[in-house]
């Protein structure tokens, strides 16, 4: 059957909202008594950096997704986790990427999802990551004792790396909101630049974005920030199928994911190029997990008794 004509993925991001109201089919309308089977399926995400880099970093999963598939995929861009919780919970996503917050969020909160993969960054590794906090070097911050009266950036409150676990560790230091001004970035990236740029005393992102990516792009230098805090070992950040799918593409869906979106099998296909394109995230690519596998992450929304693990807004 030939694809419905589309525009470039780059041009197809949207803002999720904007995607409740008016993407695609209904379920109803592509629903049977298996469930849905859309012509176009709807992956959504958000971005750790500018949207053209997201269009660019998921084209080789977008195309091996269409090959597995058979169907149209479209990459949606969503403002923040929330939006991509509303939207599967909505029917309006058919994959989603979460953070591990928003996850259990979206799991705790009812959303029909399964749970399918998470990144690694080496084949062979355990899926799983750090969040640390940053502030400008010589600036006087070397720990999160020194956060107290200061500017804080965090990500976003459904952020795992980004809010939940440094929220953790600043009462695990005895200090409370009423502590310090905090400031919510919209992203890992923007968190970093802005105490690179003396916006923020200090800031919250994943390791990565913080030591390696934004240095590797240039966009700040190697040694203007000063880590000083790291974070337990955080579950990988994974992604989820809807459960209203049929049995047989939530089936090609989860093989897909869990086997196929990997830097050697997207090289080996043609998807990508080799090397840094065929990348997922800066990540080698994904491998399966389980709903078991996030039990930290409700241990730690348990301590911090953080209204954003119940909310997901």
């Amino acid at each position: 059957m030939p694809s419905t004509p589309r525009l470039p993925r780059a041009a197809v991001l949207a803002l999720l909202p904007l995607v409740l109201a008016a993407c695609g089919s209904s379920a109803a309308e592509d629903s049977s008594a298996d469930g849905r089977d859309p012509d176009t399926l709807v992956l959504a995400a958000i971005p750790s950096e500018e949207s053209t880099a997201l269009a660019q970093r998921y084209e080789p999963i977008i195309r091996m997704l269409e090959e597995e598939t058979g169907k149209n995929v479209e990459l949606q861009q969503a403002t923040n986790y929330a939006a991509v919780i509303e939207a599967q919970r909505a029917g309006k996503a058919d994959i989603a990427f979460y953070g591990p917050l928003s996850y259990i969020v979206a799991k705790d909160s009812g959303v029909g999802l399964e749970i399918v993969a998470a990144p690694v960054a080496e084949q062979g590794d355990e899926p799983g990551y750090r969040s640390v906090g940053v502030s400008r070097a010589g600036s006087g911050i070397d720990s999160m004792d020194d956060l107290a009266g200061g500017e804080v950036c965090f990500v976003d409150e459904n952020s795992t790396s980004g809010y939940l676990y440094p929220a953790a560790g600043l009462i695990a230091a005895g200090l409370g909101e009423d502590d310090y001004a905090p400031i919510t970035a919209g992203g890992h990236d923007a968190s970093v630049l802005s105490v690179a740029d003396g916006q923020c005393d200090a800031g919250f992102a994943t390791e990565d974005m913080a030591t390696r990516q934004l240095v590797e792009s240039g966009q700040i230098g190697a040694d203007d920030l000063t880590v000083f805090w790291e974070s337990a070992m955080i579950p990988g950040s994974p992604v989820a199928i809807s459960d209203d799918l049929t049995d047989e593409l939530r089936q090609t869906l989860t093989d897909a994911l869990q086997n196929k979106t990997n830097a050697d099998h997207l090289e080996a296909q043609g998807y990508c190029a080799g090397g840094e394109d065929c990348l997922i995230e800066g990540n080698w690519g994904y491998v399966p997990v389980s709903d078991a596998d996030y039990a930290s992450v409700r241990d730690v929304c348990a301590t911090t008794r953080n209204e954003q693990c119940e909310a997901g807004s």
